[in-house]
């Protein structure tokens, strides 16, 4: 029997937005979903069973702190020694023997900083408890044992997957914004897998995909809290001489301006649609040594446009272009996103953040890591000169964020390129850090060095081990930056968590380092299969050159996508595990209008504007001016947003579907009017337009039989006798006695309520 994850009335369902849901009864399965890999675990034999000086003294000094970095997604999680968080003891004492085996001498010297480790000194000295114990240990950690490997299960046994034609109305909702054609339906359904992705790809393509990824480059990229003019952060016309009257809003045709100022606002965005739509590598996104700009604005910034705008009065045609920068000489440097005004405004920087910040957000969406999650925040004792680089609790973020962070030694705090100058350095340094009062290194020396354009009192400049040519002074560090995250094989998978949160709503899972809760074991199975998928998809996505297009199919044929049900019951610790699995978002405004555009005929113009009134309401995201993140969550919020439109425009909706030829109607092609329960053949047809209306808004190809149809036609049939009894209250509607004399119409439209407020319709 098919059990639902977090069984829950539609509201509570909605509130909960899991991804496996039951099927009310015509579910078919999945056919074309690779089998998984299972998952394995070392038994504990007897020579691997973790002795007590291991469990009682060795592991809780090791779990406290070398696990810090040597866990999965984690500083050292590239290393030979990586441990499982919320794995059991004798996994880890596993692990810990595989690598002592071979490198015992290494794991001691490293526990105590030598001869070198970015961790510091875990174990302080050889003179402490912590190092005498593992000492004590190595013997018995070296000794040879041949141990045990279980098949303990598969993480997706007994979970079913969407099948081909689910799939490919969910993609063509999401991305065509309208159900497949019979033809399209068709052609997948007998040539399977290839079909379907052939499919699914032709789709990306049209206004609705451009409206799905400016969905995500909102998400991302938040450009409504983007200054592009004054406070002190906008552009300004020593920089930008031939847009002086722009900036000033002096002699400009109308509404120029403000094209200008969205333009510019979202060109993070904007380069990240010519990306996907003109396949180019996603690496552009961070080394492209390029931007995108419209025929409006490229004039007013002087910008050395690649070829010839069609129209150069469209504001949507976008073609790649170089930015002069005029104070200087030459041109600015480019490093895709990263170096556009509304990156720098969006992710700010101080004078003594020192793009901390901007370094963390790029890391976040372009390498899948973010760097908070690392380590605990040390708490300051007063004994280091310069915490950051002295203190080895600080170690484990500042040794990766600091380097990047003089990838942006060269745009300022108010977003401005070199501003300051000094001798004859063009910089962004402080007057604080150039003051002769500024404190000292440790020999007394100032940190400050003639023509330094970079503070040398952090990180020396560079990335993942690799230092930064002219680290100090680069022109083009951005450039250099981007470059290296390029190469990153991190790179691909922060594709993979980018896309999967546009796709999902959610953020892709990330290893836990709580080892102490009771689903702890639970949500580590749940990351490492997502992970293990993801690994593969990136592979391959790196392989195919970056096209995201392809990225985007992957993921929707995903088994972290199509997860739906799963077969018998299930304990509290297998619905914890399958808790995140699967692709069920609640639509944003914005999708959910196109949507109903689609399927049901026409929008709700509360919807039209997503930033502003019930939309904001419902979507809780005003694209990063005040709100940064969108709702997921169905609350009291959402309910009313969608009572009110549903009270609204349920009326119209059925009315204007009627007012169509049977031929051409979305919602009513088996019925007319005339046709009542009252009689064999009008249920007849009644109950076969629920059938067709169960396939079309909710992906539910089930026979007239079905339960749900049936709860379907059942209160179909009690609104239609309830009809003598109308509600005491004055109502207003399209449809009244005079042209409603069956009261079929007014009974379709709270059917047709009934069905788009439903979790189905309002998640993909």
């Amino acid at each position: 029997m098919m059990q639902r994850l977090n069984a829950q009335n539609a509201i509570s369902l909605l509130a909960a937005a899991v991804a496996l849901t039951a099927c009310g009864g015509g579910d078919t399965g999945s056919t074309s979903t690779p089998t998984p890999a299972p998952s394995v675990q070392v038994a504990a034999s007897t020579c691997a069973t973790p002795p007590q000086l291991f469990t009682d003294q060795v592991w809780p000094s090791m779990s406290s702190t070398c696990v810090v970095c040597h866990r999965a997604g984690a500083v050292a999680s590239g290393t030979r020694l990586v441990f499982a968080v919320g794995a059991s003891a004798a996994e880890n004492y596993s692990m810990l023997r595989t690598f002592a085996a071979a490198n015992g001498d290494l794991l001691m010297s490293k526990s105590v900083g030598l001869p070198t480790h970015s961790g510091g000194k875990p174990f302080v000295d050889a003179n402490s408890q912590q190092y005498k114990d593992l000492a004590a240990l190595l013997p018995q950690l070296k000794q040879s044992c041949d141990t045990e490997v279980l098949v303990t299960g598969q993480f997706w046994k007994d979970v079913k997957f969407a099948d081909d034609a689910t799939t490919l109305a969910k993609a063509s909702v999401l991305f065509a914004g309208r159900n497949p054609t019979a033809a399209e339906a068709s052609a997948v359904a007998s040539g399977g897998a290839p079909v379907l992705a052939q499919t699914i790809k032709s789709y990306m393509t049209g206004p609705t995909f451009e409206r799905f990824l400016n969905e995500v480059g909102d998400t991302q990229f938040l450009p409504q809290g983007v200054v592009v003019f004054g406070n002190d952060r906008g552009l300004d016309p020593a920089d930008w001489p031939m847009a002086a009257d722009l900036i000033n809003n002096q002699n400009l045709p109308n509404g120029v301006r403000a094209r200008a100022e969205t333009t510019l606002r979202r060109e993070p965005i904007n380069l990240m649609k010519f990306i996907v739509n003109n396949d180019r590598p996603w690496t552009d996104m961070v080394a492209g040594n390029y931007t995108v700009l419209n025929g409006v604005t490229a004039p007013f910034l002087g910008a050395q446009v690649q070829g010839t705008f069609v129209n150069a009065a469209d504001d949507t045609e976008f073609l790649p272009a170089v930015l002069p920068e005029a104070r200087l000489g030459g041109n600015r440097e480019h490093a895709g996103a990263i170096t556009t005004h509304a990156f720098l405004d969006r992710f700010p920087t101080t004078d003594t953040n020192r793009n901390r910040h901007r370094a963390s957000e790029t890391a976040e969406r372009f390498l899948a890591l973010y760097i908070p999650a690392l380590a605990s925040r040390p708490l300051e004792d007063g004994q280091f000169r310069v915490t950051v680089m002295d203190n080895p609790g600080c170690a484990v973020c500042h040794d990766i964020m600091d380097p990047m962070t003089a990838g942006f030694q060269n745009w300022a705090p108010n977003n401005r390129f070199r501003p300051e100058l000094t001798g004859t350095t063009n910089h962004v340094l402080s007057d604080a850090y150039l003051n002769n009062n500024y404190p000292r290194d440790a020999k007394g020396n100032r940190f400050y060095q003639t023509g330094d354009a970079w503070y040398r009192d952090a990180k020396a400049p560079g990335y993942n081990g690799t230092a930064m040519p002219s680290g100090y002074n680069n022109p083009t560090a951005a450039q250099w930056l981007g470059q290296q995250m390029a190469a990153d094989p991190r790179f691909a998978m922060g594709a993979l968590h980018f896309w999967w949160k546009g796709l999902s709503g959610r953020e892709a899972l990330r290893a836990s380092t709580d080892t102490t809760s009771a689903d702890a074991a639970s949500r580590l199975a749940a990351y490492n299969a997502q992970h293990d998928e993801f690994k593969e998809l990136a592979t391959r996505f790196a392989a195919n050159g970056y096209k995201v297009k392809d990225l985007l199919v992957d993921l929707m044929l995903s088994k972290a996508a199509r997860a739906k049900t799963v077969d018998g019951a299930m304990s509290a610790q297998r619905q914890a595990e399958l808790h995140d699995v699967g692709s069920v978002t609640m639509l944003s405004p914005a999708l959910l209008n196109q949507k109903l555009v689609g399927l049901v005929g026409a929008g709700y113009v509360g919807f039209n504007n997503p930033y502003t009134g019930v939309a904001l309401t419902y979507g809780d995201f005003d694209g990063g001016l005040a709100r940064n993140n969108r709702a997921i969550n169905y609350t009291s919020n959402q309910i009313s947003v969608i009572d009110g439109m549903i009270s609204r425009q349920a009326v119209p909706w059925t009315q204007a579907d009627f007012a169509r030829t049977p031929a051409t109607r979305l919602l009513f092609p088996m019925v007319t009017l005339a046709d009542t329960p009252a009689t064999p053949a009008g249920s007849e047809r009644i109950l076969a337009n629920i059938k067709h209306m169960h396939k079309h808004l909710w992906k539910d190809d089930v026979p007239t039989t079905d339960a749900e149809v049936q709860r379907t036609y059942n209160l179909l049939v009690a609104i239609w006798n309830d009809r003598a009894t109308p509600s005491a209250r004055p109502l207003t509607s399209a449809y009244n006695q005079n042209n409603d004399p069956t009261y079929m119409g007014r009974t379709w439209a709270q059917v047709l309520g009934y069905m788009v407020g439903d979790a189905k319709f309002l998640y993909e």
